[in-house]
């Protein structure tokens, strides 16, 4: 995945260029179970790194639990061989990490945080689960032959062929 800085916000969910060391933050709150999550995208200094993570926060951690879970962090970087364009380096959901899994996981990946981003809009706390089913499948593998193309072959009929040499004693 190449993109630009604009199509990276958008892919990410943000909607708009992120000026330098600028948070676009998403937060929701569920009273029944009693736990916040928040999103976030930041961008550095220079526009070369741009971060996304989301977590839970309970209200009370659980005994053994860390007070804060980390469901996934997604880390996209700027190339100058890639004609200064961005790619994503590193995603870790869950304390699983995704580089080359399968193919487009970038994309995916970004996909899967977005999808995130909708569920706070609509102050829920994201299915975490769910939403990897959905979105982080692995329907495409690199030449595993499962491409996304079709399984449709062309049917010639012979007698249509422009130079039809059958009969006049010239081969075949």
């Amino acid at each position: 995945m190449k993109v630009n800085y604009s199509e990276l916000m958008k892919k990410l969910g943000v909607g708009r260029d992120l000026n330098v060391y600028e948070t676009q933050p998403w937060l929701t709150y569920d009273a029944e179970r009693n736990m916040t999550c928040e999103a976030e995208v930041r961008c550095n200094h220079d526009k070369t790194i741009i971060e996304a993570e989301m977590q839970f926060m309970p209200d009370t951690p659980m005994d053994g639990k860390p007070p804060v879970e980390q469901v996934c962090v997604i880390k996209a970087e700027q190339y100058k061989r890639l004609n200064n364009e961005y790619t994503v380096v590193s995603c870790i959901i869950q304390g699983k990490e995704w580089q080359g899994e399968f193919y487009d996981w970038e994309t995916k990946s970004c996909n899967f945080f977005r999808a995130c981003v909708s569920e706070i809009r609509k102050d829920k706390i994201p299915d975490v689960e769910a939403i990897l089913k959905k979105e982080m499948k692995e329907s495409s593998f690199y030449g595993a032959g499962q491409g996304d193309g079709s399984n449709k072959q062309r049917k010639i009929n012979a007698s249509q062929l422009m130079y039809d040499r059958k009969g006049i004693g010239a081969g075949f």
